[in-house]
């Protein structure tokens, strides 16, 4: 075992902020940036699955809440996951951001060059991997909240931006 590397856990040796001039800024999109993003496209998802799912009889039973059969949860997968390409389809297509990302001024890029992510890479390698570990039972959710922990490494990448090969970065308003 290697007892010179750094210790990444290791608490910073200062509590003094760095100034702009120390940070290495790589265009990444910062954490809360992503994050009110995320906000953003999940209120919009709220406001369309919500209503359909109290016509569909899902709260039935409300407040007693259970874990829905399988195949009931494979079904709103496979809604939400529509819904999500309905919703972002012609954003992502267009410029590779959901509204919340195009409402904060993020876009998804690959991370080896930088270009516009295509929009086959976001909806099969971004969006689908992460949508059908959602779907597991008992751990899908384990693994979701996994997925966005991530982004507090220093790439600023969450598990679906490792598996897409994408980046999520901050758009230059003055282009």
């Amino acid at each position: 075992m290697d007892h010179s590397a750094p210790n990444p856990y290791q608490p910073p040796t200062s509590l003094e902020p760095m100034a702009d001039s120390e940070r290495a800024y790589d265009g990444s999109a910062s954490r809360m940036s992503r994050f009110w993003a995320a906000m953003i496209d999940g209120v919009l998802a709220i406001i369309i699955i919500v209503p359909l799912q109290y016509f569909a009889g899902v709260y039935r039973d409300f407040p007693k809440v259970s874990e829905p059969p399988f195949p009931q949860s494979l079904l709103w997968g496979l809604a939400g996951f529509a819904i999500t390409l309905v919703l972002h389809g012609t954003f992502l297509a267009r410029s590779a951001q959901t509204i919340g990302k195009k409402t904060l001024g993020i876009q998804i890029v690959n991370a080896s060059d930088g270009k516009r992510a295509a929009f086959g890479t976001i909806v099969v390698r971004r969006l689908l991997p992460m949508s059908v570990v959602a779907l597991i039972p008992y751990v899908g959710g384990v693994l979701g909240i996994v997925n966005v922990l991530f982004i507090f490494r220093k790439d600023r990448r969450c598990v679906h931006d490792h598996i897409a090969g994408t980046r999520v970065v901050k758009l230059d308003r003055s282009e």
